[in-house]
């Protein structure tokens, strides 16, 4: 390939890639008084803001400049942008054609399985597991892969092989991170891997060794995050998550990569690293990695979609919305949430793949395919139908197998939804339902809980710098409050949310615990139209804009709280959230007195269990010792969370 065609490759999201943002706006103002000193197939000189700059025939990652700089620098960058518009030589002799370049994903779908092999060296297994996980974008001729866990992208550029990938993420994981990339881009290609992942169903329980190994690591990493060592407990985890004896867990799987990233924060002084939600989070894997030695089959524990399904009689059902979701590990699907109409129980039915399966299968695909014999399962949100002979298992997910069919679909009417004894108004109620059906301790995370709720008014965004979420508060018919959330990603999807209440039917949520929090995720907003709902299913639509009175009667109420001030939930977490966060400390600096103090905060506050293991801290300060009273914290936020 040609030094002229190599820099073409290089596209304004490749020099991004090769450097960032800010030194590509300040290259691109310095172009035009750049000029081309020479430029031929073996090597192009280049002269800006005083400086030269020669790009042999490798490709601007082998640029060198005559600036005191040091890697890629502004003035590389103005070279690349100057030689990629110049024009060829008219007086140059013909040369003989090029072939077209070969885009990086075939490039690299072309490639054998051996010389992937080759090139990932040890890293091949850990790379095809991460590989499940990458985030791919398709840019021309050139692709990316991001990953979650590590923190890092690999951008392939058309032309170039494996080893110019330009990587960006902890040095000492980029042989993982690129292969792991060109196994994603390859998956997606529909190219077969010689040695395909086990489903998490049928690969092996994880041994007593390995389970062993990972409680010995997630006890050294205290010491390793809170004394200037996060490094080793940031590779340390993250080997034993894409580790293939951890696959059949992949809910352990995603909490160890989880932990990983957050010791890269600490390492790199991110300011999204706080101590005490680290701990809480240590802690949970901490109390899962012992549950599963103690139970390896558990598929609740294990976070296995394992279940068994039994035939039941014929159901009425309220299709009540559906949502799309991904996993840290990369499983991935769609979920169509219901209200059984004889029982009052919610139920849900979900199409989804486990992390590298069906690369091509997405949850916006899943929604437009067909299911139960309806042209595609977006047809079925905000309908009332029959399902016949369906398939149940104990937690009343619904099989979505060929022989289930569903029939009658009509439209929910809007009485049928505000008249349901599942619509929630006050958020005491909400909190005493959730009590119940979360369950407690390890299994509450297990899955998210669905609720049909009725806001009297909602509140304009405001963005959370700690959880990194966008947060919307709900006002009941008595004024308490509740917090909606939703990712950055979701957020413009969901800019409308404010104007709809009052006026709108109803909205259904999903609380889970996600780290420390409880929150509240909107999936399906249910509107009225000529007295039938219509629901928008959030993931994959925009919310229209409230109606101009409901807009209005919105911005009034949300006046008068601000003049009078809202009656929300008192922070009772407040109190195990201090005591993580000191524990955090104290992981640090040993401080008997703050933890005497902290034992009788809890014990006044009738945290008895508690308050006994902070007066055992005094003395005896062993890691488990410490996890357990992390893990404590946890439990009583959860708890005084969901208390009246």
């Amino acid at each position: 390939m040609s030094l002229r065609a190599l820099i073409t490759s290089f596209d304004d999201d490749a020099l991004v890639a090769l450097a960032n943002k800010g030194l590509l706006r300040r290259a691109q103002k310095a172009v035009p008084d750049a000029q081309v000193l020479h430029f031929d197939d073996d090597e192009a000189g280049v002269q800006t803001g005083g400086q030269t700059v020669t790009i042999p025939a490798g490709g601007p990652q082998t640029a060198t400049c005559d600036c005191p700089a040091t890697g890629v620098c502004s003035h590389i960058l103005t070279a690349v942008l100057a030689l990629r518009d110049s024009p060829e030589p008219t007086d140059a002799e013909p040369a003989t054609p090029e072939a077209p370049t070969v885009s990086a994903s075939d490039w690299l779908a072309g490639l054998t399985a051996d010389q992937l092999r080759k090139f990932a060296g040890a890293d091949f297994d850990g790379a095809a597991v991460l590989a499940a996980t990458a985030h791919v974008d398709q840019r021309g001729g050139n692709a990316q892969a991001s990953f979650p866990s590590p923190e890092a992208t690999v951008t392939f550029v058309a032309g170039q092989d494996l080893k110019a990938a330009l990587y960006k993420g902890p040095a000492t994981r980029k042989r993982l991170v690129v292969a792991a990339g060109a196994i994603a881009l390859r998956d997606l290609a529909g190219v077969a891997r010689d040695a395909p992942l086990a489903s998490p169903s049928a690969a092996p329980a994880p041994d007593s060794e390995t389970m062993d190994a990972i409680l010995r690591a997630l006890e050294e990493a205290i010491g390793q995050i809170f004394h200037g060592s996060a490094v080793l407990a940031e590779e340390r985890l993250l080997d034993l998550a894409i580790s293939a004896k951890v696959q059949s867990a992949p809910r352990l799987m995603g909490q160890l990569m989880t932990l990983s990233t957050q010791a890269g924060w600490a390492e790199a002084g991110d300011v999204r690293f706080e101590g005490g939600r680290f701990l809480a989070a240590l802690s949970r894997t901490y109390a899962l990695a012992r549950a599963i030695r103690l139970c390896p089959e558990d598929t609740d524990l294990l976070g296995q979609a394992r279940r068994s399904y039994q035939p039941v009689a014929d159901m009425t059902l309220m299709c009540l919305g559906l949502h799309g979701w991904t996993t840290p590990n990369g499983a991935r699907g769609l979920t169509a949430y219901f209200l059984d109409q004889e029982t009052g129980e919610h139920r849900s039915a979900t199409v989804a793949r486990g992390a590298g399966m069906d690369l091509a299968f997405t949850a916006y695909q899943a929604y437009s395919n067909p299911l139960w014999g309806t042209p595609a399962a977006s047809r079925l949100s905000g309908t009332f139908l029959v399902l016949e002979n369906p398939l149940c298992a104990e937690d009343g997910q619904i099989s979505t197998g060929d022989k289930t069919r569903a029939k009658d679909i009509q439209p929910l009417r809007t009485s049928d939804v505000q008249n349901s004894p599942a619509l929630i108004r006050r958020w005491s109620d909400l909190r005493a339902d959730l009590r119940v059906r979360m369950g407690t301790g390890l299994r509450r995370a297990a899955a998210p809980v669905p609720s049909l709720i009725l806001p009297h008014s909602i509140s304009e965004p405001q963005f959370d710098d700690i959880s990194q979420r966008y947060v919307w508060q709900a006002t009941d018919t008595v004024g308490q409050t509740l917090d909606l959330t939703a990712t950055p990603d979701d957020r413009p999807r969901l800019a409308k949310l404010h104007t709809q209440f009052p006026g709108a039917v109803a909205l259904l949520v999903l609380t889970s615990v996600v780290g420390d929090d409880l929150i509240h995720e909107p999936v399906t907003l249910l509107l009225s139209s000529l007295g039938d709902v219509e629901a928008v299913d959030v993931k994959f639509r925009d919310l229209p804009a409230g109606s101009a009175l409901a807009r209005a009667k919105a911005g009034l109420l949300q006046g008068f709280q601000r003049l009078t001030g809202s009656s929300g939930t008192p922070l009772q977490t407040a109190f195990p959230a201090q005591v993580l966060s000191q524990l955090a400390e104290q992981c640090r600096h040993l401080q008997p007195d703050t933890l005497a103090r902290l034992a009788a905060g809890a014990e006044a506050r009738q945290l008895l269990v508690l308050a006994d293991r902070l007066e055992g801290l005094k003395t005896h300060q062993a890691p488990e010792d410490i996890l357990a009273t992390a893990y404590l914290c946890q439990e009583a936020m959860m708890m005084l969370a969901l208390a009246d």
